[in-house]
């Protein structure tokens, strides 16, 4: 009998055991020809080149070649375990294990050459269907970039190098085994100890911290200093317990079932099994756990913000084109605007003028003097006639207004209304960055007494407007802006002058979508401030399609790198099962032997199984939910990112289950027959 002889018999006898091995190879070669692709597309770069996304594609194209080396050189150690007792019995029959390396080479050619077929066949008939949903997610029409032999080549190449890396894995791994080895390599339990107490310690350490997250991010401890240091502590804690907790996991649950006597003993078989299995099984349980949370997390954050990038830019940016006018810049009025606009084929439908003054940010928090910069001052007179609204502010106080809901880390501070002469204000800000912990007295001592306005945080009040476009820079800040007292207002704009006041252009446009009104009115104002654009204007269109390719660029890649992290953990978990094929035929025997029908055997089976399979799952989609449920819970329309992330999350489930049910399926069969 020659070695292609036995090769083809091997195959055609052990044909299901080499599907998932298979099927996980053809799989990283149709999402590397397809995403690979990319590069060498010259409509994508060009595009890519615009948003500053080339760099990104190609780190993206990296990363998925070194996870596919990986993960694929994983499966194969776990394929070559999975057959040990095969290869074992090869030896005893006088095979060399020179001549089972030789066995190995070829069947891997084999595998390689139909991988690629299948895959880059795959590849190529789901491109089209890949294409689409990348132009649906960038809002990029008829983009159709084709396969060329470039891509084919990079397929080839990177194919190739998985086969070395294999080979060489293949090659040490079986060398070290000896014959006994090779056939205990598949039913060869590892080696796992479970400690209950450090099980325990790791199960408070992961409760402690799950309690501090949303008092940290909620910026009820750790108000000022030490935030990101804590949050990090949170996440290494909750990335490092599960380890501890998954190998004692069961030994904590036996000792809460023991007060219930009934379900003890109907499940004691199932518990005893389970106790071994998840000291045998801890590495790979855990291995799934981490990459099933890297998985949602990725796709779930990256398809919650891209979701939300329209209605995000609506609530921050409520009019068309916005720009900003002071006492040397963008001097234009409203008849002009409208005649561009005109003139370019295009129609204002609306032009509103909003009259601010900008002040230095300054605030009392938590015993310490607080500058941020510039905020916009507004007069209860001149927001009422741009609402539309009866807002009363009494002399003294002030409510603060915000485009969008945003969590205010200093919501609860003081307001200090500073309108000093500008070159004692500098001073000022001189004085504070030499020594950021003055206090409040030391602070108001420096202030005229007829020059500032000091309101308590219990005369603040806040409310919720899109009245102007965001807007940040070194000398404006727009989003949000203190609404004060009509009198108040006239004393500051008194005092300081017109070099303080500032107007918000906020235009409608009849079509949102007019780039040649907004590019006119651009060029109108350059030439109007003599080549100047410190201010130049700002079309929402333009930001909404910026934020949803740059999004969307970062939700396709999270969609592949996910489904690939998705993929790996089933398949790991898949051949791990597997591999304890023949342990668990000597147990289902004794099971027998004491009178146990192939029905009760094979719900026993399952009860284990779903136990080690759903574990990983609910431990990651609970943690992950937690988390995020915190997190977006403190920013803007995180209710909505939270329910797109739920999406993600159903369908992983569904995508466990099935996974599950396909593992149970092929495993009874095999323990059980």
């Amino acid at each position: 009998m020659t070695f292609s002889s036995i090769i083809i018999k091997n195959i055609k006898f052990n044909f299901k055991k080499y599907i998932a091995y298979f099927i996980a190879n053809s799989f990283i070669i149709a999402v590397l020809l397809m995403y690979g692709s990319l590069v060498f597309s010259k409509e994508f770069i060009e595009g890519s080149k615009a948003n500053g996304l080339t760099d990104n594609v190609i780190s993206m194209l990296v990363l998925m070649i070194a996870f596919s080396i990986i993960f694929i050189s994983y499966t194969t150690i776990s394929f070559i375990r999975y057959r040990g007792k095969e290869f074992g019995i090869y030896l005893t029959l006088g095979v060399t294990t020179k001549d089972l390396r030789k066995i190995l080479f070829i069947e891997n050619i084999l595998i390689l050459f139909a991988s690629m077929i299948t895959g880059m066949i795959g590849g190529t008939l789901f491109s089209r269907l890949f294409y689409m949903v990348i132009g649906k997610i960038l809002w990029i029409d008829n983009f159709r970039p084709s396969l060329n032999i470039k891509t084919y080549f990079m397929c080839l190449v990177i194919a190739l190098i998985i086969f070395l890396i294999n080979s060489i894995f293949q090659l040490m791994f079986v060398g070290r085994l000896s014959i006994i080895e090779l056939i205990k390599s598949s039913s060869k339990a590892e080696i796992g100890k479970g400690n209950y107490i450090i099980g325990t310690v790791a199960l408070i350490s992961l409760i402690t911290v799950l309690y501090l997250f949303p008092k940290v991010m909620r910026h009820e401890i750790f108000r000022t200093s030490g935030t990101v240091q804590i949050i990090m502590i949170i996440m290494i804690t909750t990335i490092i317990a599960p380890y501890f907790i998954i190998g004692s996991l069961v030994s904590m649950v036996n000792i809460v079932l023991m007060n219930f006597k009934k379900t003890y003993n109907n499940n004691i078989l199932v518990l005893s099994s389970v106790q071994h299995k998840f000291t045998s099984y801890k590495n790979v349980i855990y291995l799934v756990l981490i990459l099933a949370s890297a998985a949602i997390t990725l796709i779930s954050m990256s398809y919650s913000v891209y979701a939300t990038i329209e209605e995000n830019i609506n609530n921050r940016h409520p009019y068309d084109i916005s720009f900003i006018q002071n006492i040397k810049l963008n001097k234009i009025s409203d008849q002009e605007l409208k005649k561009i606009a005109k003139s370019s084929g295009g129609e204002i439908k609306q032009h509103k003028l909003l009259e601010n003054i900008d002040l230095m940010d300054c605030r009392f928090y938590e015993g310490k003097v607080m500058l941020s910069g510039n905020i916009a001052v507004i007069s209860q007179k001149n927001y009422n006639n741009h609402m539309g609204t009866n807002l009363v502010v009494n002399t003294g106080e002030l409510v603060q207004v915000l485009n969008s809901p945003t969590d205010s880390k200093y919501k609860d501070s003081d307001v200090i209304i500073n309108f000093n002469d500008l070159s004692k204000q500098k001073e000022q800000i001189a004085k504070f960055d030499k020594d950021k912990n003055r206090s409040k007295e030391d602070f108001l001592a420096t202030m005229d007494k007829d020059s500032y306005i000091y309101v308590e945080k219990n005369k603040k009040g806040y409310t919720k407007g899109k009245f102007t476009n965001n807007y940040y820079s070194l000398g404006y800040s727009r989003g949000t802006a203190l609404i004060i007292n009509d009198e108040d207002y006239k004393r500051i704009k008194a005092k300081l002058g017109q070099q303080v006041v500032s107007y918000d252009h906020l235009i409608k446009l009849k079509d949102p979508k007019d780039y040649k009104s907004f590019n006119s009115i651009s060029n109108e104002l350059k030439i109007l401030n003599h080549g100047d654009e410190s201010l130049k204007p700002e079309f929402k269109q333009q930001m909404l399609e910026e934020n949803i390719r740059e999004s969307g660029f970062v939700l396709f890649s999270s969609l592949f790198l996910g489904m690939m992290l998705l993929i790996a953990s089933g398949v790991v978990l898949y051949f791990k099962v597997l591999t304890g094929v023949d342990e668990e035929k000597e147990r289902v025997k004794k099971m027998v032997q004491l009178g146990m029908t192939d029905s009760e055997v094979s719900k026993v089976l399952t009860k284990e199984l779903a136990i080690i399979f759903f574990t990983p799952v609910v431990l990651a989609v609970s943690l992950i939910t937690y988390f995020l449920s915190i997190a977006f819970g403190v920013v803007a329309n995180g209710e909505y990112m939270f329910n797109k992330s739920l999406c993600v999350f159903s369908a992983y489930i569904v995508l466990q289950i099935v996974a599950f049910f396909i593992t149970r399926g092929r495993y009874t069969r095999e323990v059980v027959g």
